[in-house]
């Protein structure tokens, strides 16, 4: 077995010490001992040994193959958003303020055809099930200084982005550029995306786009809502 096998291991089996021994100190926790208990050294040693724990298990995901990691990305992305990613080789791995992956200079792909560039995505992940890279959760995706390519082959590449499950995640894109062209690929007019944002709006049923732009130097901002129930844009 892998030194990989045995550090996640180990980890699992402490965790499970150190949470027995919090859950019977809470037990025996009130108002009355709360100022006794703070002081007392077990509890001070529970609670260092358990940051640490916590934080080595937060490190987890740096110990896995890259290559691995971004394949399973990958797949979950495409699988999610109908995304084709081209990760690039340049990443880290970050878990504050919640764990993810940092790629720089990225692309999308569609019928094998480069539609952006992206000049930094951060993946974010599930808090739970980073014992195994085979487990990790795609939750939310931030794109930062990307640049769109968009003709009329492709032009509707953002509203149907809207077909995609959103109930536990969300699109970001901010700083970033849409270049419409024509047939011959010449720019007809660049739209500054300043803010815009994919999610789920859970009281009217909804997944809802919501986009700050500016174009020709004027600000101007779109709402679409798909009616999951009707299957309609508004």
């Amino acid at each position: 077995m892998t030194k990989r096998y045995y550090f996640v291991k180990s980890i699992k089996k402490v965790n499970l010490i150190i949470n027995r021994l919090i859950k019977n100190n809470l037990n025996k926790l009130n108002t009355k001992y709360l100022y006794t208990i703070s002081k007392s050294n077990k509890f001070i040693l529970s609670f260092t040994v358990s940051i640490v724990l916590f934080l080595s298990y937060l490190s987890i995901p740096n110990i896995y193959d890259h290559t691995e990691v971004s394949n399973k990305l990958n797949n979950q992305l495409q699988k999610r958003f109908d995304l084709n990613f081209n990760l690039s080789k340049d990443f880290h791995y970050n878990f504050f303020p919640r764990p993810h992956f940092v790629y720089k200079n990225s692309s999308i792909l569609k019928n094998q055809t480069e539609i952006s560039k992206i000049g930094e995505l951060k993946v974010y992940i599930a808090l739970k099930n980073l014992f195994s890279y085979k487990n990790f959760q795609v939750k939310n995706l931030i794109l930062e200084k990307s640049n769109f390519n968009l003709n009329n082959q492709n032009y509707d590449f953002f509203i149907k982005l809207l077909d995609s499950e959103f109930k536990d995640n969300k699109i970001i894109i901010k700083d970033s550029n849409i270049f419409y062209r024509n047939k011959t690929d010449e720019v007809l007019f660049i739209n500054k995306i300043l803010k815009m944002k994919y999610f789920y709006d859970n009281k009217n049923l909804q997944n809802k786009l919501v986009s700050e732009n500016e174009l020709f130097n004027l600000p101007y901002s779109i709402e679409l809502n798909k009616d999951n129930i009707k299957k309609k844009k508004i």
